[in-house]
């Protein structure tokens, strides 16, 4: 189960939801460890804190129709059961936001053209 914050619906295709999501990973300087473009998987880790061992997280981007995917992110705590203050919301929001600005600046270049 996955909490409701850690999943968004976007009116584009899952290709370019995933895309937008390994640009969002990666310019918050997560650190990507494996990618699958055909299951448009992505496990990353986000970093360690004063307070924090980090997470490691998986973004999954699963088509609905043609014009309509969901992206959903997976958390599971890095450095065992050690103490981790957040459940990793903040950065999740992060991430789909990043993903929500990719496709935004994606619609208004294509526009521009």
């Amino acid at each position: 189960m996955h909490a409701h914050w850690a999943q968004r619906d976007y009116p584009a295709p899952a290709d370019q939801v995933f895309a937008a999501a390994l640009l969002s990973i990666q310019e918050q300087h997560h650190e990507v460890k494996s990618k699958d473009d055909g299951n448009r998987t992505v496990d990353f880790h986000v970093g360690t804190t004063a307070w924090s061992w980090g997470y490691n997280m998986r973004l999954t981007v699963s088509p609905i129709d043609q014009g309509h995917a969901r992206a959903i992110v997976g958390i599971s705590r890095s450095g065992g059961k050690t103490v981790s203050w957040g459940s990793g919301s903040k950065e999740v929001r992060k991430i789909l936001a990043g993903i929500d600005a990719e496709l935004a600046s994606r619609k208004a270049s294509l526009r521009q053209q």
